[in-house]
């Protein structure tokens, strides 16, 4: 799958570093490295060292390396600084500079068959192994064969007359696969995945062992979900770039690009770890890029701080196996294969006191990042496409008390976007706070779950859930307390379209007490129950208040004392601005204003006679969740749509922005059968999501991607989609300005097809949507703060690469100068055409103003807000560009 963002935030990170001896001690050193050095050199700007490794080996407490633009195939090992003189290993600024953990893989020779192989050496231990093709991830083979996105996988189903570890399958090839990885998505209520090794196969068949480590709900047999895959076999080799190593002869073998290998690259991973801070303390890495390696510190490590990191694919794996013992702060027990792989997998922050910001991780197997020990930092971080094997790995894992975790944007997980695992945590889970973070389009490859989720037995005393935003997520929840958890308290936070609840607090038979819920806006596709306590033996202490959301607020009423539900707002009008596309903060007139009361450590900044319903305080800046990185806002803004079905049925239910509401088609699928969409106005976007829903009948087998800007003319597809999940993406062979768009099905299917909802995602903010001013990507002068941003004259705030088309500028703000200032709307640059000046004068209070534009604009520019005057010109908080 490509991943645009990716360049743009190297080139960003490039751009912006700096030379990393300005923060250094006075006393230190300063050494440069580049490509076309020589280790024997003395590491001056005109005779640098040749590697990272030899400059690492000089630098003493206060010394800096840094590091010219290139690729260096190596394992950085760092030394220690003290706190008062770090060790510094930074980007120049004259260009990426990427830690490679691949080497080239040579020697090929035909084995025939139509196979290609070498013999190599891969260090990894097998299971960890991965291959790319001309820089880019190459499947290792398996069946059924899947797309090249991981994260939208196609599946076997086994038949019904499978038992607990035998699969029948007449679809099943007749090949020999004794030794391969059976991948399980099976039993009655499937929340993890398993694998297991195959013993013996015949036609339609095979044995395997492990796996099904509880059964039911995990299991094959007659259950109600029975889909598995195979991988790690030569017998599966049959599509152009899929490979298998056999790890006996020490032979890569591939399935060579349709003309042979010849102008093409393979590499192989060589090094898990591109930069290991094992042994490390009060280093700082800055600027950075990993490519097929990953980051790690150590138990030990403290003052650590890495920044402006661009790391992909981070780790690979083919096989989940149980947890050692002595990972385990509980005792053993079968439920504890959910925690497969979350303690060596994705960039690892471990010890006390370091910190991960500023950086773009993706493409992971497992986490995206582990944050493990006490009073580590992970901020304004970029974190997608990760954790696509099936286990509890997610985008955040959380272990540990006294953890900072916000202001991180973290999409397309395989599970949860934040999770903690109590089997590797143990029961306390104290003083952290985890906020302002945005997390959707989770919960890929599983389905009981949620972008938010957190098990067992914790004691969460003293943590902070609060200014989140969650939506658009195939689970059942936004937040999700699972089983027996007490004492955590969620406040200000925000849902949509994730499934049955907003947050849910499960006791499951056991107690669930003290838990907190205010202040929180829940929205459209939440059916069931806006915060809900269930199941609970015990909720002494819980306490609900001042909800706003579309569904009722419940709790087992158990305990003494029993728990609080009040001052809650249930309704389907409760005043939004705008809730199909998240914008839960309310219009003047709205029931919650001024309809709340007041929770002591929670209600703050009272605009009015009392406090208000919700997450947003009517007249205050509206607070913003996720990061202010390139691709951090891409989600494109939805409208009037409309949908016609070929079929002729009604198809409205899959764009009315509700993944609970869905269109069926009137007959079994069949290659040609399509839906038609018609924005009102011409969208640009480079990915579309169709959202099937949690339930695996109805999946389309395969469909195309077409667009038209009249609904007459339609070029050739654009994307082709393969495979079977809950939400499949189309990735767009470019970024297409377009009004209409058509998904065409390309495959039969025993059922209907069946549509919940369709997304568009572009590869900058849409201007038409409301610009957080505290977002911008590019914020020169201003003090940003958490909702808002205050400009003096010079001050800038820039959004790389929004799409843009309208005539109107319309922002919220403050005005704070006496006369002659203004704020204007510049493109491409800082100095660029003005497109819109708002002529500011006096104080007062939040207003919006609108101005028309000089001219129409249309297409991706670089969009600056530049304040011009003297002293304080205004406080801002959004802007939006609409016709």
């Amino acid at each position: 799958m490509r991943l645009r963002h990716l360049s743009v935030l190297a080139t960003v990170t490039a751009l912006l570093a700096f030379p990393a001896h300005a923060d250094a001690a006075p006393s230190g050193h300063t050494y440069h490295v580049s490509p076309q050095g020589s280790d024997h050199a003395h590491g001056t700007p005109t005779t640098p060292l040749r590697t990272i490794g030899a400059c690492l080996a000089r630098v003493r407490p206060g010394d800096t390396c840094l590091i010219h633009h290139g690729t260096y195939r190596e394992q950085l090992t760092p030394p220690s600084g003290t706190k008062d003189a770090p060790i510094t290993i930074a980007a120049y600024g004259d260009g990426p500079v990427t830690v490679d953990g691949t080497d080239q893989v040579t020697g090929w020779k035909d084995a025939g068959g139509g196979l290609v192989a070498a013999d190599t050496d891969l260090p990894p231990d097998p299971d960890f192994n991965a291959v790319f093709l001309d820089n880019t991830r190459a499947a290792e083979g398996r069946w059924p064969n899947s797309g090249a996105d991981p994260l939208n996988a196609t599946w076997a189903e086994a038949d019904t007359t499978s038992t607990d570890q035998h699969i029948d399958d007449s679809d099943l090839p007749d090949a020999d696969w004794t030794g391969a990885t059976v991948h399980l998505w099976a039993g009655s209520n499937p929340w993890a995945q398993q694998t297991g090794t195959v013993t013996t196969t015949g036609p339609g068949e095979l044995d395997f062992k492990g796996g099904n480590y509880r059964c039911p709900p995990l299991c094959m047999g007659n259950q109600t979900y029975r889909n598995y895959y195979l991988v790690g076999s030569r017998a599966a080799l049959d599509q152009p770039g899929e490979w298998y190593y056999d790890k006996t002869a020490h032979r890569l073998y591939m399935v060579p690009p349709r003309g042979g290998l010849a102008g093409h690259t393979v590499t192989a991973k060589h090094r898990l770890w591109g930069v290991d801070l094992t042994n490390s303390s009060y280093v700082t890495v800055r600027g950075l890029s990993l490519w097929g390696t990953s980051l790690r510190t150590g138990v030990s490590s403290t003052g650590v701080v890495v920044d402006g990191l661009h790391a992909t694919y981070i780790s690979e794996f083919s096989t989940l196996p149980m947890p050692p013992d002595g990972d385990l702060a509980v005792p053993p027990f079968e439920g504890n294969i959910v925690a497969s792989r979350i303690l060596d997998s994705g960039v690892q922050i471990l010890g006390s006191g370091n910190t991960l910001r500023n950086s773009e991780i993706a493409q992971s197997a497992g986490d995206g990042v582990l944050v493990r020990g006490t009073g580590n930092t992970v901020t304004d971080n970029y974190i997608h496409d990760v954790g696509w094997m099936g286990s509890y790995t997610p985008g955040i894992e959380i272990n540990g008390n006294s953890q900072t975790v916000t202001h991180n944007t973290i999409r397309r997980t395989g599970r949860a976007a934040i999770d903690t695992a109590w089997q590797l945590n143990g029961t306390e889970f104290h003083d952290n706070r985890i906020a302002y973070n945005d997390i959707s389009e989770a919960m890929r490859t599983s389905r009981d779950g949620s972008p938010f989720y957190v098990c067992c037995s914790l004691n969460g005393s003293g943590t902070s859930v609060d200014h989140n935003t969650a939506h658009d997520a195939d689970g059942q929840n936004g937040y999700y307390v699972d089983n027996y958890s007490n004492h955590f308290r969620l406040h200000h936070n925000v849902a949509w379209n994730t499934g049955s609840r907003g947050v849910y607090f499960n006791g499951h038979t056991g107690p669930s007490i003290a838990n907190e819920d205010h202040n929180s806006s829940y929205g459209v596709g939440i059916n069931v129950a806006s915060t809900a306590l269930g199941g609970a033996t015990d909720a002494s202490g819980s306490y609900f208040s001042n909800i706003v959301g579309p569904k009722p607020v419940t709790a087992t009423k158990v305990g003494d004392p029993p728990p609080v539900v009040r001052s809650n707002l249930i309704s389907d009008k409760p005043g939004y601005t705008d809730a199909v596309n998240g914008e839960l903060w309310l219009r003047p007139l709205s029931p919650a204003i001024d309809a709340g009361e007041v929770v002591d450590g929670v209600t703050t900044d009272v605009l009015g006679a009392a406090p208000d319903q919700g997450a947003y305080e009517f007249g205050a800046p509206i607070w913003s969740a996720g990061c202010d990185l390139p691709g951090c806002q891409e989600r494109v803004r939805h409208g009037n749509w409309t949908a016609t079905a070929s079929d002729a049925s009604d198809a409205s239910a899959t764009v009315d922005g509700d993944i609970n509401t869905r269109w069926t088609g009137s007959s079994p699928q069949t290659a040609g059968q399509s839906l038609t969409v018609d924005f009102g106005e011409s969208k640009t976007f480079g990915r579309l999501s169709l959202d099937a829903g949690r339930d695996t009948n109805g999946q389309p087998y395969g469909f195309t991607v077409s667009v038209s800007r009249d609904g007459t003319h339609w070029g050739e597809p654009l994307a082709r989609v393969s495979g079977r999940s809950f939400t499949q993406d189309a990735v767009l062979d470019r970024q297409t300005t377009a009004r209409y768009v058509r998904i065409t099905l390309t495959a039969s299917g025993p059922a209907p097809w069946v549509v919940n909802d369709i997304r568009l995602y572009g590869d900058g903010p849409d201007g038409s949507s409301t610009l957080q001013a505290e977002q911008a990507t590019e914020v020169r002068g201003a003090d940003r703060g958490t909702a808002s941003i205050n400009l003096r004259g010079g001050d800038r705030a820039g959004f790389r690469e929004a799409d843009l088309r309208g005539t109107h500028l319309t922002a919220r703000l403050v005005p704070a100068c006496e006369g002659g200032c203004s704020l204007q709307l510049r493109l491409d640059k800082p100095d660029g055409r003005v497109a819109a000046e708002i002529p500011l004068s006096g104080t007062g209070d939040w207003q919006e103003r609108s101005v028309t534009l000089k001219h129409a604009v249309t297409g991706s520019h670089d969009l600056y807000v530049v304040a011009k005057g003297n002293g304080r010109v205004a406080q801002l908080d959004w802007l939006t560009i609409r016709p």
